[in-house]
């Protein structure tokens, strides 16, 4: 198996579901797991992150898994998915007009997330045996500090989701100016800072540049959902270096990876 985790978003508006599966993927070592409870965002979670497999319900208020699935055709994207639902029998004739075999669902209650992981593998190809970790045990002792400033708070919310479960702690705030406010008593306190450059109160570039005369330590990843060649310009305006600039949708696991090296750097995050 490869050693790069591999993104899988979980869709359901049931929680208990949501925790069940979010904490067998996380123990296995081989995925970074994110979910959300919310289906009308899942379009914006994958403008934003790069996602390489969906497991999502059926029936779900407001939106329901059939108009996830059409929207994520329509998009053309490549991303395979896994169904899971307790009416299989009621729904597999509206889910075969769809190409959805019943070799892509999984029937709730389900038991044995196992059945999960092995479905997830043959999804994405990967050749492993269920419920094996990809990965020898690391002791990581993590003081790093992240402030997240972007004004999707549910999406900012999955992102620091994933970074506390690497015991990072991370402070989040979704307008410029409020941040910069927090950040004139506290800036020393943040190693690694995730910020959107479109942002209310005051504007990313605005709030990097203030930012770093308060703590010119601090590591800053910007980031953009789109005008990249305007937000680099923004970015060279404040002598920033533009190439740091990260466009949606990011590899989670790739900036994460970054935060890591510029925690390491710090001296704020060592492994055993």
């Amino acid at each position: 198996m490869s050693d790069k985790k591999k993104t899988v978003l979980i869709v359901d508006d049931d929680k208990k579901v949501i925790e069940k599966l979010l904490t067998f993927l996380r123990s296995r070592r081989s995925y970074e797991p994110i979910a959300t409870a919310n289906p009308t965002i899942v379009e914006k979670v994958l403008d934003t992150y790069q996602v390489e497999l969906l497991v999502c319900d059926l029936r779900m208020e407001r939106i329901n898994g059939y108009d996830i699935i059409k929207m994520i055709r329509s998009k053309n994207l490549n991303i395979p998915f896994i169904i899971i639902t307790a009416y299989l029998k009621d729904e597999f004739p509206r889910l075969q007009q769809l190409g959805v075999s019943k070799e892509d669902v999984i029937e709730k209650p389900f038991q044995d997330p196992l059945q999960v992981e092995a479905l997830i593998n043959r999804k994405l190809n990967i050749t492993a045996v269920p419920g094996a970790s990809s990965a020898p045990t690391v002791f990581v002792d993590n003081n790093a500090q992240v402030l997240i400033v972007d004004d999707e708070q549910e999406l900012a919310e999955i992102f620091a989701q994933s970074l506390q479960e690497e015991g990072y702690k991370v402070t989040s705030f979704g307008n410029g100016r409020q941040a910069l406010d927090h950040l004139k008593t506290k800036a020393k306190e943040f190693h690694v800072a995730v910020i959107d450059m479109a942002l209310p109160g005051l504007l990313g570039h605005d709030l990097i540049k203030e930012m770093l005369k308060l703590n010119p330590k601090i590591k800053v990843i910007p980031i953009s959902a789109k005008y990249a060649d305007e937000m680099k310009n923004k970015l060279q305006s404040i002598g920033f270096d533009s190439e740091k600039l990260i466009t949606k949708p990011f590899n989670l696991i790739e900036i994460m990876d970054q935060i890591k090296e510029y925690a390491k750097a710090a001296g704020v995050y060592q492994e055993h």
